[in-house]
């Protein structure tokens, strides 16, 4: 992903994208107005985010095989094996706050009941998301051995115990993992190949609730990213999508009209 492509479409989406006032959708509206600029009550939360922070600062280098499509990490970009600090990985894979808040609200708001995550990470997304639903069921995958064991012992330091952590890369063991299940949110986060993102999400979408979404990260990573993006919007299932610039929120219900909304968050 180059600098002046991230700005060009920087600058391009930030004209055509609206606030909830320049939203017609009522559906749409609300969930603006009632989820998307909610604030959230962290308390629940305390414990899982001071461990963002741990991690954040620990300096452990971890040594692994990189599962999808590079790490972020400057000098690793497209290697096939990878030597990094626990500290920057967390630095460029984890999800940003405001973005883990807001999948924590929709939970809620959706009252989702069972989540697949498709790249574990360090883990802190999933722990978060866990304390939004009691009744909640979460499947995880990840690539990388050593992440994910770091994944664990955050689960463990925060009493988690409704994570479902899968150990494999997403073509070796996704078929198995979701087999004869339905998830009301599914979270796409770790190959960043335009190509494997069109798979994952063709075969998502046999196993996504009617009324449930399928969550799109690094939807500008790359130009391939970005055109997977495009022909998502344009799948025969997909109903609203809605675009945060960073990432991208795909809705299925067919009560709802086919548009495509660009939302400043």
């Amino acid at each position: 992903m180059s600098f002046s492509f991230l700005v060009r479409e920087y600058i391009n989406w930030l004209y055509h994208s609206k606030t909830r006032h320049g939203v017609h959708s009522p559906f749409v509206y609300r969930f603006i107005d009632e989820c998307l600029y909610k604030k959230t009550d962290t308390k629940p939360l305390a414990g899982i985010l001071e461990q963002r922070k741990k991690l954040s600062k620990d300096k452990s280098i971890l040594k692994y095989k990189d599962p999808g499509a590079g790490s972020k990490t400057k000098n690793n970009i497209h290697k096939k094996s990878i030597e990094v600090s626990v500290s920057r990985l967390a630095r460029y894979s984890m999800q940003e706050k405001r973005f883990i808040l807001l999948f924590y609200r929709m939970i809620q708001y959706f009252n989702y009941q069972t989540i697949l995550e498709l790249g574990t990470s360090l883990g802190v997304t999933a722990a978060c998301m866990s304390r939004a639903n009691p009744a909640i069921h979460i499947d995880t995958i990840e690539g990388a051995k050593p992440v994910a064991d770091i994944a664990k012992n955050l689960f463990n330091n925060t009493d988690v115990n409704n994570i479902f952590l899968h150990e494999g890369f997403f073509d070796e063991i996704l078929t198995g993992v979701i087999q004869n299940k339905v998830y009301d949110m599914i979270y796409i986060d770790g190959n960043h190949k335009g190509e494997k993102l069109l798979h994952y999400f063709h075969t998502l979408t046999k196993h996504i609730n009617p009324n449930g979404v399928i969550i799109v990260d690094d939807i500008r990573w790359s130009a391939s990213m970005l055109k997977a993006w495009y022909e998502i919007q344009k799948h025969q299932k997909t109903r609203v999508t809605i675009d945060l610039f960073k990432l991208g929120l795909v809705f299925f219900d067919d009560r709802l009209s086919r548009e495509n909304f660009l939302i400043r968050f």
